[in-house]
Order: C-alpha cells, then sequence, then structure tokens
C-alpha cells in the first residue's frame, strides 16, 4: 500500500481517485472548498490539508489548467514549499514547454515528475480504462505504473519530460475533429429521417467507423445533450492548446478553423452540454451549418482560407 496524495478531483480526478483508493492504496485529497470536501468525504475520500496532501510520497494530480500546474509545482505558494513526494503524476492538459519546466523543477530537488495526461473521459475514469501518454524519464514512469495502472488500462511511454502532453494534443486534435465529423453526420442523418441505431449499425461496420460516433451520435441525433462531464466550454481551452501546438510547429490547418467555428456555436448555446450537442450547432433545419444556415460557395472560400489560430 502507498500513501498518496490527491489534488484536482473535480470530473477525471474523482473517480481516479476513487479507483486508486479500491486498488489498496491509502489516498488523501484536498480541495480548496469546504462543501466540495464534505461532497467527497460523503464519496469515501479522506480530505486533507494542501500541506498534509503534498506531504505525502506520491502526489497525484488532475489540475484544471497550467495555470493551476504553475501555482502549485512552480509559484512561491504553500503547495510548492511543502512538496514532500518523491514523484509527482500530472494528469493535466497542458502545453508541453509547461510540462518540461516542472519536471526540470522538481528533478533540481530529487523528485520524480510524470506528465500523464489521459483519454477516455470521466467513464474511463471510474471504470478503469483510460489511456495514459507518459513523458519522463524512464525510472520516473516506472515507479508511475502502479498507481497509473489502478486508473489505466493502457499505459503508453511516449519520451521525456514533456512528450505525453505533447502526443495528448495529437490526441485533442483528432478528439475535436473525429467529434465535429459525427456531429455533422448526426446533423445529416437527423435532416433525412433516418433511424440512427440502424445508422450508426452500419456506419460503425466500415472505413467510417471511430469512437467518438460510437459515443455520441444516436445521442446527437435524439437531442440528448445531457451533460456528462466532458463539458463543451472547457474543452474550447483544449482547442486553444492545439491551435499553440499547429502554430508552433509551422503547420497551417485546414481543419481547426471550422471545427472552432462549431465548437464555439455549439458551446454558447450549451456550454455544459456533452459532446452530442455539437450537433445543435447545425439548427435543426435542412442544409443548416454551424451557423444555422446553408454554406455558400463564398462561405466555402473563406473557410479553405483560415488559420489555425481562429
Amino acid at each position: 500500500m502507498t500513501a498518496v496524495g490527491f489534488i484536482g478531483v473535480g470530473a477525471m480526478g474523482e473517480p481516479m481517485a476513487r479507483r486508486v483508493q479500491e486498488t489498496g492504496h491509502d489516498v488523501l485529497v484536498w480541495t480548496r472548498r469546504p462543501e466540495r470536501a464534505r461532497q467527497l468525504q460523503d464519496a469515501g475520500l479522506a480530505t486533507g490539508t494542501l500541506e498534509e496532501v503534498a506531504a505525502r510520497p506520491v502526489l497525484v494530480s488532475c489540475l484544471r489548467d497550467a495555470a493551476a500546474v504553475r501555482e502549485v509545482f512552480l509559484d512561491d505558494g504553500p503547495g510548492a514549499l511543502a512538496l514532500q513526494a518523491g514523484l509527482v503524476i500530472e494528469h493535466a492538459t497542458v502545453d508541453p514547454a509547461t510540462s518540461r519546466e516542472v519536471a526540470a523543477t522538481l528533478g533540481a530537488r530529487g523528485i520524480h515528475y510524470v506528465d500523464a495526461p489521459v483519454s477516455g473521459g470521466p467513464a474511463g475514469a471510474a471504470d478503469g480504462t483510460l489511456v495514459t501518454m507518459c513523458g519522463g524519464t524512464d525510472e520516473a514512469i516506472a515507479a508511475a505504473r502502479l498507481i497509473l495502472k489502478a486508473t489505466c488500462g493502457r499505459i503508453v511511454p511516449v519520451g521525456g519530460p514533456g512528450a505525453g502532453v505533447a502526443v495528448k494534443l495529437v490526441n485533442q486534435l483528432l478528439v475535436a475533429a473525429h467529434s465535429v465529423a459525427a456531429a455533422e453526420a448526426a446533423a445529416l442523418v437527423r435532416v433525412l429521417g433516418i433511424d440512427p441505431d440502424v445508422a450508426l449499425d452500419a456506419l460503425m461496420g466500415g472505413w467510417a467507423a471511430s469512437r467518438r460516433l460510437e459515443l455520441q451520435f444516436t445521442d446527437a441525433v435524439r437531442g440528448q445533450n445531457a451533460p456528462d462531464g466532458a463539458c463543451l466550454e472547457k474543452f474550447l481551452e483544449v482547442l486553444d492548446l492545439v491551435d499553440g501546438a499547429l502554430d508552433g510547429s509551422g503547420i497551417f490547418s485546414a481543419l481547426m478553423p471550422g471545427v472552432r467555428r462549431t465548437w464555439e456555436a455549439a458551446a454558447a448555446a450549451h456550454p455544459e452540454g456533452s459532446f452530442a450537442a455539437l450537433t445543435e450547432a447545425y439548427g435543426r433545419e435542412q442544409g443548416g451549418t454551424a451557423q444555422g444556415r446553408r454554406t455558400t460557395p463564398q462561405a466555402k472560400s473563406e473557410i479553405s482560407g483560415g488559420s489555425s489560430s481562429q
């Protein structure tokens, strides 16, 4: 049994912390808000102060973004000062430069750091079937496996510090593109009046098949967009990171401007909605686009001339 501290117990972090605890580890979690702490206690998780959590030999973090990661691990705040862990596992999706800086800073203090972003959503976190792409030294990743195997069905070392989040951004580019493609297909099937279950059965049998199509298609056609933890509005921050990676690599994206337009339109109407809500960006009228109108030749020209930073 390992004493594990856990911070960032949100939609992904809470089920991950429970999985780690269920596999026999002694888990102590921290949250800023007292009311949230009570909810976590009711869910069977022990809570403590940030200093108590950061003093544990292993610290697992599932923070919201790069700003939060920097606050805890790089700023001169209480979390950084109290950190006594020999191993830190960070599941946040951030830019590779932030991960490399945190790894170097903690490494100078003799602390192993693994950037281990995950894919699979809240359901995968609860089931322990996430995939994680790990960046770090061989020694650090080997030490992290004992904890990661509680939450992840697939653990893939991809390189040194920062490599994990770099691959995660490629993952998120594909997730975004596949999700919008599935949304557009659902909008078309809705207009054509085809039974979505029948359509999905056919589409999943050939080259059109994708995990996002499987997960969101029928709900999208039926307009079932209830929040499931993977909210549209928050994912816009991920699109910013993807755009930054593309721009920084000098890659012009013909794809991402349209993806972003659809995502922003859907998120404006359904900020907490599931990815199935992306289809609502197209409207319900025949020929609807992400702006709710027919795509004209002029609009198509504008789309082809966009940049990845839009």
